[in-house]
């Protein structure tokens, strides 16, 4: 058994791999640093329980805010917002921190895909006031396009406009660069919804150029997905096809299980076009299983466009068919899901 001692260094040196990881988990090419604290996820649950068993409040809630897209991209979304309600609720979590405000975003935006809106909203709230006070601009704009994203599910896309204008001026005033991604995003999924499907790729453009540049391949794998969707939407399948390929190999080799379901989708919306609507039942089989197994809801803009999809390919194939696809999709893990996709039929 370790004495005190001993616990107390193993759990500060992970504290440190975390810390070292967390600025690599936003844009990094390849999932070196996933794989690295997924090998290490038993160990860090270790610790953050830890540091709350001996009133190191700080030490536990700085853990969770470095851990929270890791845990979700790699399918312990759940896990990420039970950590980040007891690490901010910690007595000796300091109150007023960015570090905090950096948890209260990613339990915004985790309740927000748990369709927990009003914990999102408030979450959001307490973040961006935090992070107005501590002038760190980064989160100013992430919890001002969190109300977009609220603003979206409520199909007010005016609200949406507004909030998502807010944050990027005050990104491209105050910000870096990248801190524009997400207002671009929200302005792009806006006009998206109202049918501007011209306005809409001209901003998942910018803001694919923009983080091509910066080499931040988080968001160009979501953005080549975006434009792949429209383009299968305007029906230029042979547009489509090689982005939404291109987004899902970068998702993957990411190790990003939120993004790559996604492109399950629309590559299945592909197939459906090409006149494959087996094909098509399988691959949405294999993306809502990924979904269910991650807890993640789909986003606004997208939810609709899966239904309708759905809604087509199941008119296209007999009752038999169709549960035979669906069975087959069901059963994949990502892994097979993904060389499914990507190999030609």
């Amino acid at each position: 058994m370790p004495v005190e001692g001993e616990e107390a260094d193993r759990a500060e040196r992970l504290l440190a791999i975390a810390a070292e990881a967390e600025p690599h988990l936003w844009g990094s090419a390849d999932a070196t640093w996933m794989d690295r604290l997924e090998k290490e996820h038993e160990a860090l649950r270790a610790a953050f329980s830890w540091f709350l068993d001996h009133g190191r409040g700080a030490d536990a809630l700085e853990l969770a805010a470095d851990l929270w897209l890791f845990q979700e991209q790699r399918g312990h979304a759940e896990e990420a917002r039970a950590w980040l309600a007891k690490a901010l609720a910690a007595p000796g979590a300091e109150p007023r921190s960015i570090t905090r405000a950096r948890a209260l975003y990613g339990a915004g935006l985790l309740s927000f895909r748990n369709l927990d809106d009003d914990t999102a909203w408030g979450a959001f709230e307490e973040c961006r006031a935090i992070a107005q006070e501590q002038d760190y601009i980064r989160l100013v704009v992430r919890a001002t396009t969190g109300f977009a994203r609220l603003s979206l599910r409520r199909g007010d896309t005016r609200e949406v406009r507004r909030w998502s204008e807010e944050a990027l001026a005050i990104a491209r005033d105050r910000g870096e660069k990248e801190d524009a991604a997400s207002p671009l995003h929200m302005l792009a999924a806006a006009a998206r919804v109202e049918g501007d499907l011209s306005q809409a790729k001209a901003f998942y453009r910018e803001n694919l150029a923009l983080h091509r540049e910066l080499q931040r391949m988080d968001t160009v794998s979501v953005e080549l997905g975006n434009l792949g969707a429209l383009a299968v939407l305007e029906g230029n399948l042979s547009e489509a096809e090689p982005l939404l390929r291109e987004s899902l190999e970068i998702a993957y080799k990411r190790g990003d299980r939120y993004v790559a379901p996604y492109e399950l989708i629309w590559l299945g919306r592909v197939a459906f076009g090409q006149g494959n609507p087996t094909r098509a039942a399988t691959l949405c089989a294999a993306a809502k299983a990924q979904f269910d197994a991650t807890g993640l809801a789909m986003d606004p803009d997208e939810g609709p466009e899966y239904e309708k999809g759905l809604a087509d390919i199941r008119r296209a194939l007999d009752d038999a068919t169709f549960a035979a696809a669906w069975a087959e999709g069901h059963r994949m893990n990502l892994d097979d899901a993904v060389t499914f996709a990507l190999r030609h039929p």
